[in-house]
């Protein structure tokens, strides 16, 4: 008798793990729409412009080397999502979750980030040209080279983030905190930074910045920028 009840229990087990695997499998070809749950999902080197995908679950998905220009990720869940080399190009992303997401090498050009979570995120070398970007916290992040050339930064925290060698040339910054953040070679030429919040002397001791850069009251100019080549 007991070995019949073991063998019913295992044959039970094995027909749930089928069931949810089976619905697993039916969910990620769900078609794309508002709400889709995606979560954990492999979704690589798809076509997915110009879509509403507000309110979305993608938590833990697998988009790499997708194309999301123009889509809509409004209060979407992009927890520890994987970004790498996707293009999302005039995205939306308001109210949207991408906290420990993973954006390397993607391109966000021109994307209107609001009200979001990018905190522990990882999007080195990303390029987030002429972005609109507002609300954010992007603490304890690693950031580094990515471009926001020519962007608007409005009351962003990069708290404690890795944000070396990241190109600020051209953007708008006002009310961004760079408290603890690590500024190696951080390039603030041509940028104003009065505005800028718990910008300190050691942070410019190591970054870049030329004659037109404008910083804090109390903050000098070093006499010699490292990026003066």
């Amino acid at each position: 008798m007991g070995g019949k009840k073991i063998k019913r229990a295992l044959l039970l087990i094995c027909l749930f793990s089928l069931a949810s695997a089976n619905q697993a499998y039916a969910k990620c070809n769900d078609k794309r729409a508002p709400g889709v749950d995606w979560s954990g999902c492999k979704k690589t080197h798809k076509m997915l412009d110009d879509t509403n995908f507000s309110e979305g679950q993608f938590d833990g998905a697998n988009l790499e080397y997708s194309s999301l220009d123009e889509s809509n990720f409004n209060g979407a869940s992009l927890v520890k999502t994987d970004l790498t080399r996707t293009t999302a190009t005039r995205a939306q992303f308001f109210k949207s979750n991408l906290s420990k997401a993973n954006g390397y090498r993607a391109n966000f050009d021109y994307a209107k980030l609001q009200d979001s979570n990018l905190t522990k995120s990882e999007f080195s070398r990303a390029s987030f040209k002429k972005a609109e970007i507002s609300d954010i916290d992007w603490s304890k992040s690693e950031l580094g080279r990515v471009d926001f050339t020519g962007a608007r930064l409005s009351n962003v925290s990069f708290k404690f983030s890795n944000i070396s060698r990241v190109k600020f040339q051209g953007a708008k910054i006002d009310n961004v905190d760079f408290k603890g953040a690590y500024t190696y070679r951080t390039r603030f030429e041509d940028v104003d930074l009065q505005k800028a919040v718990n910008l300190h002397q050691l942070h410019l001791k190591f970054a870049c910045g030329n004659d037109n850069t404008k910083l804090p009251e109390g903050l000098e100019k070093p006499e010699i920028w490292p990026c003066s080549e």
